[in-house]
Order: C-alpha cells, then structure tokens, then sequence
C-alpha cells in the first residue's frame, strides 16, 4: 500500500495503492487527514461508525472522503485509523467503515492544510494487476 501525492496546481491530488479496494479507501482517509494535521498525534478515543452506498468504487471514495470531512466539520472529530468493509447490494456498493481518533486539538495536531470538499476532477478507482488503485483532488 501506498500514497502518493501528486502536482496539481492549487489542489493537492493523492494517487492511493492497496491490495485491496477497502484497504485503498483507509490508506485514502489516512491520506486525507495526513494532509490535513499531524495524524501521529490523534489519539484513538473515539469512534465514527457509517455505512454507505454508491453505484462505483469511485462514487464510493468520494462519499466516505466526504463523510469523514463533514464529521470534521460538525463534530470536531478527527481521525488516524480506519476499517472498511464493501458489499455488493444488487447494482450499489454498500461500504461499512469505522474511523477512529478524537477532538480537533490545534496545539496538539498541528494544522496543515485546510481541505474544502473531495472532487470529481481526475477522479479514478480501478482494479490493478498488482491489487487497487485510486486518484482524487483535494480542493484546498
């Protein structure tokens, strides 16, 4: 597995690579508040269950990378380690994840970035020879 960021002018632009598409969908929400704070600091108290459902892989990251910020956002939660299981429910990918870790300190996580919102530009979520792979854009 592995995160790899990418120039994309004013945007921050994250390739994600896993054996697996729900290991690709962690490593890309570590990827997320790794760009946002200092995840090494967050301490996992709490935990932030959600289950959501989308009609592709792709559709998927972008809902649960949305999700988490808007956790970020209305709960003053943020997060350093997650699990994820995905389910096939007729035409829908149904995702069942859990994010772990706890208040938004500043002092103690050490802000970087402020993310806006996950976009759909250069979006991509496929199967590889070698297991999964994704790309998004942060907007900052």
């Amino acid at each position: 597995m592995a995160i790899e960021h990418l120039e994309h002018g004013a945007d921050l632009s994250l390739r994600i690579t896993g054996a697996t598409a729900e290991e690709v969908l962690c490593e890309a929400a570590q990827g997320l508040f790794a760009s946002m704070l200092n995840v090494d600091a967050v301490e996992l108290r709490e935990a932030y269950a959600t289950c959501l459902e989308a009609p592709s892989h792709a559709d998927l990251l972008v809902e649960w990378l949305s999700d988490l910020l808007a956790q970020k956002e209305l709960s003053g939660l943020v997060f350093a380690s997650f699990a994820a299981s995905i389910h096939q429910a007729g035409a829908r990918l149904v995702l069942d994840a859990v994010a772990f870790g706890e208040r938004l300190d500043p002092n103690k996580h050490s802000s970087r970035i402020e993310v806006k919102g996950i976009s759909y530009l250069g979006l991509e979520f496929r199967r590889v020879v070698s297991g999964w792979t994704a790309r998004f854009v942060v907007d900052v």
